[in-house]
């Protein structure tokens, strides 16, 4: 098989990040993605406003074909009808109402093909107060509580990557495979209905439920400590960072590693609630040791004392790490004519049915 998925035909209307990414998640794993496309330059990601031909195109459209049908015309209407009825899923990340007023929401698809499973992304889902709200990540981000995680709400700017979107892409896929079993002893298909905003809140399970249970809204350094997490720096300016977590061993390797076993029964450390007590004064203190050497003999001595450890890398330098190496998550996807495309190969890997190499975008 080439792929779990091998035999399974997906529909994707999707532009951005969210759907491209759902299907792009399902392309992986074997199945086979039609991409259907605006003829009116497409998927805004393309770029075509930027040169064409972009990394961030080539990221969410891996191994899919694709077509061009605009579907506000008869035509291609019933083009799209003729695809459905030989596809097992539609995936789209439409304004909620669109697909209803192309004629081609999952109600109108359904009496076409029984098993049809079809996904929908949105920012806060079909109905409800926000439901005529325009949504990108950021909203899905703020309204599902990850801004307040990460973000200092004293200087609030928002940083990282494109969570909602991700988020929403994954459940997405999710909820596909979960259908697809469904159908299996049902024969029947479903809608399903995905949120950046559920996405989001669904991801911080965790946090979200200490919350409710305490009152108590974490900021984007309540974790850290309660982990144990820490990050420092050598003397050549080069970060790492350290996950103690609770096993008491680790922390006796940290004071090992730095070289300072006399702290091991310092009170103001020595058991895990006062190392949560006294976060930052731990921090500060360590911060003195690790600046006075660099990186790499921090890092062998952590390695040699057992701490959990790990540089922090940029993403250029994520890929030159043997150990990364190792397990080959850098891909090359060759293309004719083009230049070939670096990227990220789907990160599981099954003993029976070997993903596939991806096709290029």
């Amino acid at each position: 098989m080439r792929g779990c998925l091998e035999g399974v035909r997906i529909l994707e209307l999707g532009n951005f990040i969210s759907g491209p990414y759902g299907a792009c998640l399902l392309a992986d794993m074997g199945a086979e993605v039609v991409k259907i496309e605006n003829p009116n330059g497409g998927d805004p990601f393309r770029g075509w406003d930027l040169g064409g031909d972009q990394p961030n195109f080539w990221a969410f459209n891996r191994g899919k074909k694709s077509v061009t049908l605009n579907l506000q015309t008869p035509e291609a209407r019933e083009i799209f009808y003729g695809l459905v009825k030989n596809a097992d899923v539609v995936i789209e990340n439409y304004r909620p109402g669109v697909t209803r007023k192309l004629g081609i929401d999952y109600e109108t698809v359904r009496k076409l093909n029984e098993g049809i499973i079809y996904c929908s992304i949105t920012g806060t889902g079909p109905t409800g107060p926000y439901v005529n709200r325009p949504a990108y990540d950021t909203v899905g981000q703020g309204l599902g509580g990850m801004l307040s995680v990460l973000m200092d709400a004293q200087n609030p700017r928002p940083i990282g990557p494109a969570y909602a979107d991700h988020l929403s892409g994954l459940f997405a896929a999710l909820g596909v495979l979960g259908a697809l079993a469904a159908r299996s002893k049902t024969g029947r298909g479903q809608q399903i209905d995905a949120t950046m905003a559920g996405a989001v809140l669904g991801f911080l399970n965790a946090p979200a439920t200490e919350t409710l249970a305490h009152g108590r809204p974490p900021g984007p350094y309540t974790r850290p400590m309660q982990s144990q997490t820490y990050a420092f720096t050598g003397s050549d300016g080069l970060p790492f960072a350290i996950h103690l977590s609770s096993p008491q061993k680790f922390w006796e390797g940290l004071c090992k590693a730095a070289g300072h076993p006399e702290l091991i029964g310092d009170p103001r450390f020595s058991t895990r609630p006062n190392r949560r007590k006294n976060y930052d004064e731990l921090r500060r203190t360590f911060a003195e040791f690790f600046c006075q050497k660099p990186r790499a003999h921090w890092l062998d001595q952590l390695e040699a004392n057992d701490v959990p450890h790990t540089p922090v890398y940029n993403l250029a330098e994520v890929f030159e790490d043997p150990q990364i190496k190792h397990m080959a998550l850098e891909i090359t996807i060759e293309r004719r004519h083009k230049p070939a495309i670096r990227t990220v190969r789907f990160p599981l890997d099954y003993s029976e049915t070997k993903t596939p190499h991806p096709a290029p975008p």
